[in-house]
């Protein structure tokens, strides 16, 4: 597994908590009315910690394998395919 293989498994890891909690704050914003409130309160804080969780890291937990800096969310928010670190300029392939 090269470095860039192992950049998009982070990637790919920290976007799929990021979406988890999202679904989850929007099917809790339209049932809010129906659920109990003492199981719309746990449901509501374990989505936001996970939407938190997620975008904490996206930003800190994506590092390039050369310099450890963190690339996070330059790699994310790229609007090319970004193939090497924009701070050490190692290839990512």
């Amino acid at each position: 597994m090269n470095s860039i293989d192992k950049i998009n498994k982070q990637k790919r890891l920290c976007l799929t908590l990021v979406a988890i909690g999202f679904a989850a704050m929007i099917v809790l914003a339209f049932t809010e009315k129906y659920i109990p409130y003492r199981l719309f309160r746990p449901i509501l804080y374990s989505a936001l910690a996970l939407f938190a969780v997620g975008n904490m890291l996206l930003y800190i937990g994506i590092r390039c394998p050369k310099c450890n800096k963190i690339i996070g969310y330059a790699i994310v928010f790229s609007a090319g395919k970004m193939d090497q670190c924009p701070r050490c300029r190692v290839t990512f392939d």
